[in-house]
């Protein structure tokens, strides 16, 4: 496959699952702020491990095949599924409940965590929750798919932003340590510490972002004068609080003076 082809593949791939993650998010609102709830049964426990005797659930489980072949062993669902729950093991609960459709019984199967898969077994009354346009798809109650939703839609956007990086229509740019910028001093203080004498040295600047700025830096050199022209240094988080710099010109003026 070129690059461009991965690329494009990636965007594609992006884009379904962004968009994925929020149908699904719009999905879980409905449920929670204006969805019903209903009260249903466990029909059967199934897991991809085994565990507990339950039967096996995908498409290969330890080189033979699953007892139960069911959506959701894909790909994406799979690594979707890994990076919600942390875990790459896979637990469902098949349950019943009473619906307005057909025979008046509807029938469900969620992916759940294993603590819930734990905690239910064969025939433990549930409460199933729909969206008030839900007929014939269901979710547990406690088993809310916020976070499923979420991971979707944050897949999608790393699959865009590296299918960006790859196609070079975005660069990295790391940020600097310090930034440089011209500045010139306003004030001059003498102050004292004890015995010890220093100069507290105001000077003005603007920053990266054209904004003004002032800081305050104290140095032991007597020969900064107002209005003498040198650098300050910050650090882009912080442009406020800026470092003083002397330039090669400096001392110039003072020794000019002395020498008079």
């Amino acid at each position: 496959m070129t690059l461009r082809g991965l690329v494009l593949l990636m965007i594609g791939l992006g884009l379904f699952a962004v968009a994925d993650g929020f149908t699904l998010a719009v999905v879980e609102e409905d449920r929670a702020n204006y969805g019903r709830v209903s009260p249903g049964l466990v029909t059967e426990r199934l897991s991809s491990t085994g565990e507990d005797g339950t039967r096996t659930i995908g498409d290969r489980m330890n080189g033979r095949r699953a007892a139960v072949r069911t959506p959701g062993f894909d790909p994406y669902s799979t690594s979707v599924r890994f990076l919600a729950s942390g875990s790459p093991s896979a637990f469902e609960i098949d349950y019943r409940y009473p619906c307005g459709v057909g025979t008046g019984t509807c029938f469900g199967r969620d992916f759940v965590s294993h603590s819930l898969w734990s905690r239910l077994h064969d025939g433990s009354p549930i409460n199933i929750r729909q969206s008030p346009g839900e007929k014939r798809t269901s979710r547990l109650d406690e088993n809310p798919l916020w976070r499923l939703a979420l991971t979707r839609a944050a897949l999608g956007c790393v699959l865009l932003i590296v299918a960006a990086l790859l196609s070079g229509r975005m660069r990295l740019r790391p940020l600097a340590k310090y930034v440089k910028a011209p500045a010139v001093v306003t004030a001059v203080q003498e102050i004292r510490y004890g015995d010890e004498q220093r100069w507290r040295v105001t000077f003005r600047y603007f920053d990266a972002n054209a904004e003004p700025q002032e800081s305050v830096d104290e140095a032991n050199d007597p020969a900064w004068r107002v209005g003498e022209a040198c650098i300050a240094v910050y650090r882009p988080q912080a442009p406020d609080v800026a470092t003083l710099q002397s330039l090669d010109t400096h001392g110039a003026e003072a020794s000019t003076i002395a020498e008079a």
